[in-house]
């Protein structure tokens, strides 16, 4: 049976908590719009997409990719919701890795500070999450390593006991 993963390390409402912190801080900065562009979604806007596909099922995931993807890579309003998916599990695209670099490459392009600030919200949660999955694999090869050695006290108790001793 396969092991289910959370899309995020946070659990709901931590994760909305930080999500809306960080349209907090495109909104205090006077940039949840970009002055060039009136259409341009907000912050708030992105987060909720963000929180819709951590949210949602396969399914759901696999039709916002789709729908991302159909709608091209000119901007970075549709780099930043392609990479945002790509960080996601359970769907085509979903590839986190490439999401961290398309998220750094975003950064790279000074891009305003919703997008920005969305941007580093996410590659945060992604490095702790890396984090924690590391911490977890050294676990397990810790264990393992224990395990190791635990067979190898009771194969001497065994030798031990067999020559009488």
């Amino acid at each position: 049976m396969p092991i289910l993963e959370h899309a995020s390390s946070l659990p709901g409402l931590a994760r909305l908590a930080a999500l809306s912190c960080a349209a907090l801080v495109g909104l205090l900065g006077g940039c949840a719009t970009s002055p060039f562009s009136g259409s341009r979604a907000t912050a708030t806007d992105d987060l909720e997409f963000l929180d819709r596909a951590l949210s949602g099922g396969s399914a759901t995931r696999e039709a916002m990719w789709r729908d991302t993807v159909a709608g091209g890579r000119g901007n970075q309003e549709a780099q930043l919701r392609l990479a945002l998916l790509q960080s996601v599990p359970d769907h085509s695209g979903s590839d986190p890795a490439g999401a961290q670099r398309a998220l750094r490459a975003l950064l790279a392009q000074s891009p305003p500070p919703d997008i920005a600030a969305v941007a580093r919200v996410r590659l945060d949660e992604l490095r702790v999450r890396q984090d924690d999955l590391r911490a977890s694999n050294q676990c397990v090869g810790e264990a393992q390593e224990l395990r190791r050695r635990l067979a190898q006290v009771v194969n001497i108790e065994r030798e031990l006991d067999n020559h009488g001793h």
